[in-house]
C-alpha cells in the first residue's frame, strides 16, 4: 500500500482541482468547500487517534465526503443529494489508487453514505465539527439557507452536536458548537 501521506496529498490535489473546475456549490469560491474537505480530513485523523479504525480509509473518505457537490446539478439537488454523486465524481480517481480492494470498498461505501462502520462515524463527526469550526463556512451556509427559508435545516445542522458518536468529538467540538449557536442567534436577530 502506498504511503498514507502520499495518498492524502494525492487525494487533496484531486479534491482541489475538482472544486476549482466546478465551484458552483462552493459559495462562489472553490476554496470554501475545498478548505472544508481538508478540515474534515484533519479532524477525522485527530478523532481517529483515539479510536481503533483504518486511518487511510478515514483520511481519503473525509477528503471525498463532499466531492459530489462538484457534480453539475442545481444547488438544491446538491444540498439534498450530493452524497448520491460522491462516488460518481470519485470513482475514476479511486480506481487509479494502488489500494487493496477491501480498502477501496470501504471508502466507496463511506462516501456513498451506505456504511455504519466506525470509519463512517469518524468522518461524520469530523464533518459536523469542521462546519462548526469554520465560521466563514457556517455563516455562508446560514445566510444561504435563510434566504431559502430553510430554518428547520439550519436547526438540524446546528444541533448535530447532540448526535456526535465519540467523546473526543464532543470534547473537541463543544466550543465551536457554542460559537455556532451564538452566530445563528446573532444572524437571526439582525
Amino acid at each position: 500500500m502506498p504511503d498514507q501521506n502520499a495518498l492524502i496529498k494525492k487525494t487533496r490535489e484531486f479534491v482541489k482541482k475538482a472544486f476549482q473546475d466546478k465551484p458552483h456549490y462552493s459559495f462562489n469560491h472553490w476554496s470554501v468547500m475545498y478548505n472544508h474537505s481538508v478540515n474534515v480530513q484533519k479532524l477525522a485523523l485527530k478523532i481517529a487517534d483515539e479510536i481503533h479504525c483504518d486511518k487511510v480509509v478515514v483520511a481519503i473518505s473525509a477528503l471525498l465526503h463532499d466531492i459530489g457537490k462538484t457534480f453539475k446539478a442545481d444547488e438544491m439537488t446538491l444540498h439534498k443529494e450530493h452524497e448520491n454523486y460522491n462516488l460518481v465524481m470519485a470513482e475514476a480517481f479511486l480506481n487509479g489508487l494502488a489500494l487493496p480492494e477491501a480498502t477501496l470498498h470501504a471508502i466507496r461505501k463511506i462516501i456513498s453514505y451506505k456504511s455504519d462502520s466506525v470509519e463512517m462515524k469518524v468522518v461524520d463527526d469530523a464533518d459536523t465539527l469542521a462546519f462548526y469550526q469554520d465560521k466563514k463556512l457556517h455563516m455562508l451556509w446560514i445566510a444561504w439557507a435563510s434566504e431559502r427559508q430553510m430554518e428547520t435545516d439550519i436547526g438540524k445542522k446546528i444541533n448535530k452536536y447532540e448526535r456526535l458518536n465519540f467523546d473526543i468529538s464532543r470534547r473537541l467540538g463543544k466550543p465551536w458548537f457554542e460559537q455556532t449557536k451564538k452566530d445563528w442567534e446573532a444572524y437571526r436577530n439582525n
